[in-house]
């Protein structure tokens, strides 16, 4: 049988940096690799200032200036000599420069997050998180992964041959810290760790824990100063040493638990297709679109949102929890397919 060799794109990704845009960039890349043979190229940048937005989507609603003033806006890499196919990025002060470079160059673009007073109909596709939107968004579970089960499956292999096999159930535990209306406290902290050793008793189970780039030394020293070294298997200081073993850690747990300030991690955990528990601090005031998420994913029962004085209790719930039955990012190669291409 001959393979069948897959169509060449060229592809502009703008990035600002911010690792949450970035990881969705990436997921779309993901997504569109199933599709395209793709010939990639980084577009990093900044905008000069917050005041120039509302400047920019006004510009950019009437007509689309030559490209060659987009600096006057934006501290940016060199732009690229070639022909995008497509332009793509995450993050609302990027959808400027999506807009702009992709009608601009008369590409396709994709863009994730809110159009921030921008026309709907200078993007192609727009990803949210938000249900039944029409055209140009498509409405989607979770936020666009560079995930899969078979990079789950390789990063598990690999922990176990420079660790050993693992006896019993695991459960990982991602730490963050304080943002998205969250305000940790150290009674937080110390509540946390008491109940993530009454969770492993009551349930014969041991732990994966990450904390984050958020998380802080001192909540670390809480952290480590409570738990109990016998039910952790692993654990990732972020503070004292990162290490990226995430994909191992979902690989080789049945369920995560993670903290409702970060919206990445509760995306990646779900898009690993493990059972998520979301828990909070006392003090957590979310925005109404985060909360709208949230309560989103509660209601189709992906999640399970706790405050964490009631953590130790979650064993109850997680039996009733569901998992997406489908490979995310193959999910939204069809999407894009579908909408873009066929």
């Amino acid at each position: 049988m001959v393979k069948k060799v897959k169509q060449k794109k060229i592809v502009w990704v703008v990035s600002d940096g911010i690792p949450g845009h970035f990881n969705q960039s990436k997921g779309v890349l993901f997504a569109l690799e199933i599709l395209f043979d793709l010939d990639v190229y980084w577009i990093d940048l900044k905008l000069r200032n917050s005041y120039l937005r509302r400047l920019l989507a006004f510009i950019l609603n009437l007509n689309i200036p030559k490209l060659s003033k987009i600096k006057y806006f934006y501290r940016l890499s060199l732009l690229p000599n070639n022909q995008p196919d497509i332009v793509i990025g995450a993050g609302g002060n990027v959808s400027y420069a999506v807009a702009w470079l992709a009608r601009a160059k008369c590409a396709k673009n994709i863009f994730c997050g809110s159009l921030r007073h921008l026309k709907k109909d200078l993007f192609d596709v727009v990803l949210v998180l938000e249900p039944n939107m029409l055209p140009p968004f498509i409405s989607l579970t979770v936020s666009a992964m560079p995930l899969s089960q078979r990079i789950l499956s390789l990063a598990s292999k690999n922990w176990v041959k420079e660790h050993s096999d693992i006896k019993g159930a695991v459960w990982t535990m991602l730490v963050g810290g304080d943002g998205a209306g969250a305000k940790y406290t150290t009674s937080d902290w110390e509540n946390l760790a008491k109940q993530m050793n009454s969770l492993a008793e009551q349930n014969n189970i041991s732990w994966f824990v990450s904390t984050s780039r958020r998380t802080g030394v001192e909540a670390e020293k809480v952290l480590k100063g409570i738990l109990k070294s016998e039910n952790i298997i692993d654990a990732v200081w972020w503070c004292e040493q990162p290490r990226q073993v995430l994909h191992a850690f979902f690989g080789l747990s049945e369920t995560v638990f993670c903290g409702a300030d970060s919206m990445s991690m509760m995306m990646e955990s779900l898009a690993a297709q493990r059972k998520l528990v979301v828990y909070h601090p006392e003090c957590f005031k979310p925005d109404t679109k985060f909360q709208g998420v949230l309560t989103h994913l509660q209601k189709q029962s992906f999640i399970q949102l706790i405050p964490i004085s009631e953590v130790d209790r979650a064993s109850g719930v997680i039996e009733k929890l569901k998992v997406l039955d489908y490979e995310p990012s193959e999910k939204l190669a069809e999407l894009l397919n579908e909408r873009l291409f066929s």
